[in-house]
């Protein structure tokens, strides 16, 4: 007699306890599948959001991620446009390639001298026109619009800043905000103005447009701050930046201190009027998976340029750290669901054929009396259990399949993860991760044969006398 159907037959002969064992393997390997396609789109989209704003990868000079902000003139790439020229123009990377521009970091102290407040900055230079096309990258796929660029290019002299850096500016009112908190009275520090008056003295030596009146804007002008630096040779330089807008940005200290302007400005204050350099130049590829292919290329390729032994290629992982920190900590829960899943499948297999042994002790003395081995025995009742768990996991994989494609991605459900400003769409990507799939099934029916091993050698080692004695 085939073993597989008398297995089979055996599971329909207590269907009841058969379909609540069933039931029980589909939940597990639905939340399996539902939540690993959810940790799957997050990733997506987190992916999605630091290429945006770091690329793929960044060219900049070795030690720049450790000690560059504290030098910035030092660790500058001076010659950036013949780099990316040579980038550009490579017919290996030209393919792959969707952005290449230079990024300049700075920092200092950002002042609104017609309020009487200063606060510490943390900005970054970009090309505008770049800038657009690096926002607007979804190679993932997701649909996800592309992020506004505050940035005008026809407005070299104009930046953006941080909502939280506003409100230490003071400058609610000026911008017109109104989720701006506007400062205590008793907070104001009798010697700020004094220190921002200088702050336009300052901007008024360094830039080319004076600054002729140290206490007030003119009504119609675009509201603007003060941006002192230090440059290459060490002397203090400071420009006026008009305010645009402000961003807020997902983390509290970061948008106390954010600041973004075009390139052109941010040169200025770090190496003078004429002065021309770049922290690193962002890389950004058409596809993720183009990573390796490329950075070996450009690393061939700065083998051959002018200072590009004291260069580097980092890709984004290495450029933003909280990026593998995210990943891990959604790959850590994922684990843990699918261990409690995995504790499921095993108590609910090895208790719905731990009651079958029980059930049939006279029918299992019947088989070995009429030739059937010990390896016979234990063989159909560990087939039983990697059936039901089988059966299980493919329903159950189904299930969640449709639910997550048709429900859940449909129901235009959103979250603002942590880090982000603006809410994302929860979705579930199990589709396009057939190893996902694929992977439950295979586990939870493992885990079922495994969880029918004990039961099955109980009853492989029954006597035939005391089995077909059994009442």
């Amino acid at each position: 007699m085939n073993l597989l159907d008398l297995a089979w037959r055996n599971l329909l002969r207590n269907r009841r306890r058969s379909l609540l064992t069933l039931g029980a393997l589909c939940i597990g390997a639905m939340a399996v599948v539902i939540f690993g396609g959810y940790v799957a789109a997050m990733i997506n989209v987190l992916q999605t959001d630091t290429v945006r704003d770091s690329g793929h990868l960044q060219i900049m000079r070795k030690g720049f991620l450790d000690f560059g902000r504290g030098n910035p003139e030092r660790f500058a790439i001076r010659d950036y446009p013949a780099l990316i020229t040579r980038i550009a123009d490579d017919p290996e990377l030209k393919p792959m390639l969707r952005v290449a521009t230079p990024i300049l970091r700075v920092q200092g102290v950002a002042g609104n001298f017609a309020a009487g407040a200063s606060s510490t900055y943390a900005g970054t230079g970009w090309q505008v026109a770049e800038r657009d096309r690096l926002l607007g990258w979804d190679g993932n796929g997701l649909g996800l619009p592309p992020r506004a660029n505050r940035l005008q290019a026809d407005q070299p002299e104009a930046g953006v800043i941080g909502l939280g850096l506003a409100q230490l500016l003071s400058m609610c009112q000026a911008l017109e905000l109104r989720d701006c908190a506007m400062p205590p009275a008793a907070a104001t520090q009798d010697d700020a103005p004094a220190i921002d008056a200088s702050l336009s003295q300052l901007a008024a030596q360094s830039s080319a447009t004076s600054v002729t009146n140290a206490t007030t804007t003119p009504a119609d002008a675009t509201p603007a701050i003060e941006l002192l630096s230090a440059t290459s040779g060490g002397a203090p330089s400071v420009v006026r930046m008009q305010v645009l807008r402000t961003e807020r940005q997902g983390v509290r200290d970061l948008d106390m201190v954010y600041a973004a302007m075009p390139i052109a400005l941010a040169e200025r204050l770090v190496f003078g009027p004429e002065g021309k350099g770049a922290s690193a130049i962002v890389v950004q590829l058409e596809h993720t998976e183009q990573i390796a292919a490329a950075r070996a290329r450009i690393e061939k390729l700065l083998a051959d340029f002018p200072g590009g032994a004291n260069m580097e290629v980092r890709d984004f992982k290495d450029v933003q750290p909280q990026y593998n920190q995210v990943v891990n900590m959604f790959s850590a829960l994922f684990q843990f669901i699918a261990l409690l899943m995995g504790a499921v499948t095993l108590f609910s297999v090895a208790n719905a054929v731990g009651m079958s042994v029980g059930e049939r002790v006279g029918e299992i003395g019947t088989l070995r009396s009429m030739g059937f081995k010990r390896r016979h025995v234990r063989r159909m009742f560990i087939l039983e259990g990697a059936l039901i768990g089988t059966l299980g996991a493919v329903v159950g994989v189904l299930l969640g399949t449709l639910l997550g494609e048709y429900g859940i991605n449909q129901a235009g459900i959103t979250w603002t993860p942590p880090g982000r400003a603006m809410p994302v769409p929860v979705g579930v990507d199990a589709l396009n991760h057939p190893a996902l799939l694929i992977g439950t099934v295979a586990i939870l029916a493992l885990i079922a044969c495994l969880s029918s091993l004990w039961p099955a050698n109980r009853a492989a080692k029954m006597e035939i006398v005391e089995a077909l004695r059994h009442v």
